[in-house]
């Protein structure tokens, strides 16, 4: 497995789960404590699902998640209720279609495509050095 030679620990997922109400969690954290908050929330969600197995479609997983950030599992749920950040995921899902993700991790940089799938490092290296060139 590729992520096991470039030392990435990642175990792939036994089941697919609807991530779109983590991400609308991510927003929460987003418009409550920054984009840097947001990135790394978004870190811990990754590592919860690719790494440790989380079902981050569970509200408990994912509020666990948010609370470092100082999301309570109410704003969570009340999120998730409303749907308050649908919006911003369905811009967001947009942009990475027409950028031409197509799956996870995704790579891309501005004014080119984005590259989607693990592949070896040295691929990705020449990608950006092509996007830079």
């Amino acid at each position: 497995m590729l992520a096991r030679q470039v030392g990435v620990p990642i175990e792939p997922p036994r089941r697919n789960v609807n991530s779109r109400l983590a991400l609308e969690a991510g927003e929460l954290v987003r418009a409550r404590a920054g984009d840097e908050s947001s990135a790394a929330f978004h870190h811990a969600l990754s590592r919860a699902f690719f790494v440790d197995g989380g079902d981050i479609a569970d509200l408990r997983v994912v509020a666990d998640l948010a609370a470092p950030f100082g999301i309570s599992e109410d704003e969570i749920r009340a999120a998730w209720t409303s749907h308050a950040y649908a919006g911003a995921i369905d811009v967001s899902m947009r942009a990475a279609r027409a950028a031409g993700v197509t799956g996870v991790p995704a790579f891309g940089w501005a004014g080119s495509h984005a590259v989607s799938g693990m592949m070896e490092p040295q691929r990705i290296v020449a990608m950006l050095r092509g996007a830079a060139g």
